[in-house]
């Protein structure tokens, strides 16, 4: 039986695109260019640094500790946070320790500007992460003691969740459904060209205060996104924010007035298929519902297995070589073709499929990574990139898949919450790296295989409305419209605004 078509107005509007869809994406995905520096900044911020003992010459004390007066190899790089801090031997232990407080910042910034985006609305709240950024990011230049830097670098981490959480989010309400799957595989774009383009930042400014100064200070000029665009159509709507989300939509469509949009609406609220009691809704509600939780505690797994997976398999791509420059761009080109491919894969296999596939292909790769020879470094490396594509592609889908699987008052919530169990999949990869690289590698590839396993228990949700309740959320099952209740469907006359 063909789905019937949705009748949520927005969904007309949001479909046919137009010019202000274009103004809005391209604004999103430079925003993104930037933001993905902070991200991976910890790369460059505290590189591998040898030293050796003031007066020795002789290699037999490289790294050899106790030692009074190192002297730092700055063949590389000129200043690192071990050249300002003086970071070696029983004080090395405080790199890692800032950054888990930095990973520990995203955790917070994700769950922390997640509800205040469900709350105060997602374009608001990004531009207060984006502002939290800017100005923690550049005071960290300044700061004279370790512990100040730590404790600036929490900061800087809060606001990087934070736009990360709501950006997507805020991609995905302006995507109709029709053209969901292409925006949101095109999001990650930007990340891997700001992958790329960050070894350029550093390969030019090799002192660690300019480097994180010229990462910081284009992040003033996302904060003025709040003016330059609308708030999202779909928080607008199930907060019942008509006079602004009529005004907003009338840019898309110019033929229309705004008033006689506002009226539209107005009847579409007044026929209850838009529960407006949604927005009093908590996150802790989805507990109340058996499909719900089962839905959020499998895709907490496989956020965890992407979030270790993707840097854990980054970190063990840079291990194979001893240019650190070369070694993030190679991760980062790698992972170009399977955004790209995940694109057109989305709207062909639907998101169950396709999140199987990358997680299975990934442990896979993994694994053959160590039965190939040491000798074939770079047939090693090739599978090892392949591997981390498909990690990346992992976390593409399970990022569309969350949002689509829950509803909007707690979307950003939820997604925080989601995106806080990856961080703690990250911050648990360089501690298996330091393992034997057998160990390592089976540990990353029997972990992927587990999540892939799990995509079983998930619904499908390609073609399905986003949902604006917890009622439609649970009524989401495994087979597309084999549910408890009828769910809102987009018909292919809907691609054309029909």
């Amino acid at each position: 039986m063909a789905p019937n078509l949705t009748s949520n107005p927005l969904e007309k509007h949001l479909s046919a695109l137009t010019c202000y869809h274009y103004y809005v994406f391209v604004l999103i995905f430079i925003a993104k260019w930037p933001l993905v520096w902070h991200a991976l900044s910890l790369i460059f911020l505290s590189p591998p640094m040898d030293f050796y003992c003031e007066g020795i010459d002789n290699k037999e004390n490289f790294n050899k500790c106790p030692c009074d007066k190192p002297w730092f190899d700055q063949s590389v790089f000129e200043a690192t946070m071990q050249t300002k801090f003086m970071l070696y031997c029983d004080r090395s232990w405080l790199i890692a320790f800032s950054h888990c407080i930095c990973n520990t910042g995203v955790l917070v910034g994700s769950l922390t500007f997640g509800y205040l985006s469900d709350k105060y609305g997602r374009l608001t709240t990004f531009s207060a992460s984006c502002l939290t950024i800017a100005i923690s990011g550049s005071l960290v230049t300044v700061m004279p003691t370790i512990t100040a830097f730590t404790c600036m670098r929490f900061f800087e981490g809060m606001g990087i969740g934070g736009s990360i959480v709501t950006s997507f989010v805020l991609c995905v309400e302006y995507s109709a459904t029709v053209h969901r799957e292409y925006i949101t595989a095109l999001f990650h774009l930007p990340l891997n060209l700001g992958h790329i383009s960050m070894v350029g930042v550093s390969y030019l400014l090799r002192d660690f205060d300019n480097f994180q100064l010229a990462i910081s200070l284009p992040i003033f000029l996302l904060v003025p996104l709040r003016w330059l665009m609308m708030e999202s159509p779909k928080w607008l709507l199930d907060n019942a924010k008509l006079t602004a989300l009529s005004t907003g939509l009338e840019k898309f469509n110019r033929q229309r007035s705004s008033t006689s949009i506002k009226e539209e609406f107005e009847q579409y609220l007044q026929t209850g298929t838009l529960n407006t009691t949604a927005k009093t809704v908590t996150c802790f509600e989805i507990f109340k519902h058996k499909k719900v939780v089962v839905n959020f505690s499998c895709m907490a797994i496989i956020y965890f297995v992407c979030g270790m997976g993707y840097y854990g398999v980054s970190q063990f791509i840079g291990e194979m070589s001893g240019d650190i420059h070369l070694n993030v761009f190679i991760s980062g080109v790698s992972l170009v073709p399977g955004t790209i491919l995940c694109m057109f894969l989305l709207k062909l296999l639907g998101r169950r499929p396709l999140l199987m596939m990358a997680l299975l292909c990934s442990g896979i790769f993994m694994i053959c990574v160590i039965l190939i020879p040491e000798t074939y470094v770079w047939h090693r490396v090739v599978f090892a990139c392949i591997c981390n594509a498909f990690f990346f592609m992992a976390f593409i889908v399970s990022f569309l898949y969350g949002v689509e699987m829950f509803p909007t008052s707690i979307r950003n919530s939820v997604l925080g919450s989601l995106s806080m169990v990856s961080r703690v999949g990250q911050i648990a990869a360089p501690p298996i790296n330091s393992l034997s690289e057998f160990t390592a590698a089976i540990f990353f590839g029997i972990m992927a295989i587990v999540g892939g396993a799990l995509c079983f228990l998930l619904p499908e949700t390609k073609g399905i409305e986003l949902p604006s309740t917890l009622e439609e959320t649970r009524r989401i099952s495994k087979k597309k419209g084999d549910s408890d209740g009828p769910l809102r469907m987009v018909s292919p006359k809907a691609k054309n605004g029909g």
